[in-house]
């Protein structure tokens, strides 16, 4: 498609001065590049404002939240529904949300008011730029009187993408906008939104005469047919009443826009989502509502209220109870497919077959080799280890985008208990971080004290006792960015060793992992004496503070908490120190590599550099005390990528890599 971007910059930098207070403006943008709008969000609009935008896999409410803070995220860009999730989960984590301000409260009021949601999301963040689907009237205003902007903006794939935008800070409540300049816009008769102006393509790139893809709509005067319905007020603000083609004609020939219907019953309690579809009956259209019922609901009720709530035309004259998971929708912008959901109610409500990676039993299929699953198929005669334990959740987590509580998980004992898991919405579960993972440690002073000691005393004495012939030290050039360092595990001295052997740009980079397990009595110091958790936590916190170390749990839960801190470290720019074998070796050969290192590797996709260590165990061995003064040999290999879903294949690759240094 060819279009033209320059009436977007013109008037993204109208509002530049704007952003001055709110440097660096940091952009979250949730949407799929392959959308134009996200694209537009993501490549054209922060660089002109001089932003920085990230990005997350994840559309989990607890997730979005933690990204937005840690990262001083200043404008959020989503879809409504992203919105919706966030309100299901704000209202029950702050009921107070749910309560509206009293009148004429002002700005530092509201703020006041609902300083739990504000600390939740960060003091830098102040607005919220929603587009790509119609937004309700009242998500809008629960998260407007809260203090935050909404700002809605209009445009499709071919304007490049933005016809409309609000002001930033005089939001107009319901409305898309008004139009951006060079840009016109006229409502046709039948209430179509017609555009015309630079930004506007002229066709698409390289389509031939039998090409599927079909021509803009443009009439005789040039104006482009959007295919949207709306109206204009007064000030010459657009607000968008729905799709054309989605419009419902009564047989009285009144017009209905399923969104309207849909915000109705979204509004009733026993109500978890809802379509509205046009259904044909002879020679008429019918108003058919797809209703997806919370556990107990009566939907005979649910069309009484909805209908007393409705104008005439508007009215439901038949509905249908969706009970297979969710209602379709598309993938990123999250819009119903009303056409399929329109063929399954014309098809008679046949069960509607989910794709093959829909269903949880489709999930385990991985993990069962072919095997036959059902609701009473305990985990136990599953077989799974403890890896793949950890692999089903956050399968489990990233295919219906909730979040699992790790110790209910473990506690699940058949496929019918996570069923049951998996089906709570991830806004109602008291989601409990089982690992107190340190962040003081990376704060400027410490890294100053750190950077000095390893300078001063720490690299010298342990050079005094380890006596390290390094190899490898071309692969170090290599490095542009945060690494694993994947190391085989022979004494309480490998991590001062590895560090001293690394160059101080790298060395001054790194964050060494430490097995939770060890400092039992620090983490849970019930049925330890108070002398045994003194010391444990001292020495716990001495290696937080001049080694950067951090716990990693081994036999607890712990594994999703562990990925998103280790991801936060590398997004940070550390590299991450491991031990794939999971305890010291006793006789100085390499064990078997867990799959943990894995998983990490591949679902972080940074490169592994592997490093095998000898002679370590001379000098200080698991049974002394005391370090013995002798020579070692730290080798290091060059980088590898690991790709792929089978953990412990990845973790065999490294572990025979560390062997043939």
């Amino acid at each position: 498609m060819l279009a033209n971007i320059v009436p977007v910059e013109r008037e993204v930098l109208k509002y530049k001065k704007y952003a001055r207070p709110f440097k660096p403006l940091r952009f979250l943008n949730l949407l799929p590049l392959s959308h134009m709008f996200g694209q537009s969000m993501a490549t054209n609009v922060p660089p002109m404002v001089e932003g920085a935008v990230f990005f997350t896999r994840s559309f989990n409410p607890h997730d979005i939240l933690r990204l937005i803070k840690s990262r001083r995220i200043s404008v959020l860009v989503c879809v409504p529904k992203i919105l919706d999730v966030l309100r299901e989960h704000a209202t029950r984590a702050w009921p107070e949300s749910k309560e509206a301000p009293p009148q004429g409260i002002s700005i530092p009021g509201r703020w006041w008011r609902y300083r739990h949601v504000h600390s939740a999301l960060g003091m830098k963040f102040w607005a919220f730029v929603v587009g790509a689907a119609p937004l309700p009237p009242d998500l809008e205003e629960f998260w407007r009187r809260m203090g935050f902007a909404v700002i809605q903006g209009y445009g499709l794939t071919e304007t490049a993408p933005i016809v409309t935008l609000n002001h930033p800070f005089k939001t107009s409540k319901g409305s898309v906008g008004t139009p951006i300049a060079g840009v016109d816009v006229r409502i046709a008769d039948d209430g179509e939104i017609l555009v015309r102006g630079e930004n506007v393509t002229s066709g698409y790139y390289q389509t031939d005469p039998g090409s599927r893809i079909p021509d803009p709509v443009f009439d005789s005067e040039g104006w482009f047919h959007t295919g949207d319905i709306g109206e204009r007020d007064e000030q010459g603000r657009i607000f968008i009443k729905g799709r054309k083609k989605e419009m419902i004609v009564t047989p009285e020939g009144l017009n209905v826009f399923p969104e309207d219907v849909e915000r109705v019953l979204n509004g009733l309690g026993g109500v978890r989502d809802s379509a509205v579809v046009g259904i044909t009956q002879g020679a008429e259209e019918r108003v058919h509502a797809v209703l997806v019922l919370e556990p107990g609901a009566d939907k005979d009720a649910i069309l009484r209220a909805a209908n007393s709530a409705l104008q005439d035309h508007q009215r439901i004259r038949g509905a249908s109870v969706w009970t297979t998971g969710d209602l379709p929708r598309t993938e990123g912008t999250r819009k119903l497919k009303r056409a399929a959901i329109r063929e399954w109610v014309q098809s008679g409500e046949r069960p509607v077959v989910a794709s093959s990676n829909d269903t949880l039993e489709s999930l385990l299929g991985r993990f069962t080799h072919g095997r036959d699953v059902s609701g009473a198929t305990t985990l136990e005669e599953l077989g799974l280890s403890s890896l793949e334990r950890v692999e089903l959740m956050i399968a489990l987590e990233d295919r219906f985008q909730t979040r699992l509580d790790e110790a209910r998980f473990s506690q699940a004992a058949s496929v019918a208990d996570l069923k049951q898991l998996v089906a709570q919405p991830a806004a109602v579960q008291d989601v409990e971080e089982p690992v107190d993972f340190p962040t003081w440690n990376r704060t400027w002073p410490v890294r100053i004290i750190r950077r000095l000691s390893h300078a001063t005393w720490i690299v010298p004495l342990c050079r005094a006792f380890a006596w390290a012939r390094v190899e490898g030290r071309e692969h170090l050039r290599e490095i542009d960015g945060p690494v694993i360092f994947a190391a085989n595990h022979q004494s309480h001295m490998d991590v001062p060793v590895i560090l001293a052997a690394l160059p101080p740009r790298i060395r001054a980079r790194v964050a060494p992992a430490m097995a939770k397990e060890f400092f039992k009595a620090h983490f849970f110091p019930e049925g330890f004496t108070r002398k045994t958790v003194f010391t444990n936590s001292v020495n716990y916190y001495l290696a937080a503070f001049y080694f950067n170390a951090f716990p990693l749990p081994q036999r607890e839960a712990g594994a999703r908490q562990t990925l998103t801190y280790v991801g936060d470290l590398m997004g940070d720019g550390w590299s991450i120190l491991i031990f794939p074998e999971g305890e010291r070796s006793a006789t100085g050969d390499i064990k078997p590599f867990r799959g943990g290192i894995g998983m990490m590797a591949s679902r972080l996709d940074v490169p592994v550099v592997p490093v095998r260590l000898d002679g370590v165990d001379r000098v200080l061995h698991m049974k002394s005390k005391m370090a013995t003064p002798g020579p070692v040999r730290v080798a290091f290999g060059a980088p590898m990528r690991l790709r792929g879903e089978d953990y412990a294949a990845l973790a065999a690759q490294v572990e025979h890599r560390v062997k043939s240094l």
